[in-house]
């Protein structure tokens, strides 16, 4: 069964505050702060895809 999700790279969790979110195979999302130590791994991982958050007006 599929649900609607939010879309996440357009909350103000990751463009405004420093958090990152990693989802994984099951659908389970993570929320770590960009200083972490998780987060630092997640970034030096080459086999995890990472897409930045989405901003919110043109220029």
């Amino acid at each position: 069964m599929l649900f609607k999700r939010a879309c996440l790279r357009s909350s103000p969790l990751a463009k405004r505050y420093g958090f990152g979110f990693h989802h994984n195979s099951e659908g389970k999302v993570a929320l770590f702060p960009v200083e972490s130590k998780e987060y630092q791994q997640f970034l030096n991982d080459n086999s995890v895809k990472k897409t930045k958050a989405m901003r919110s007006k043109r220029k």
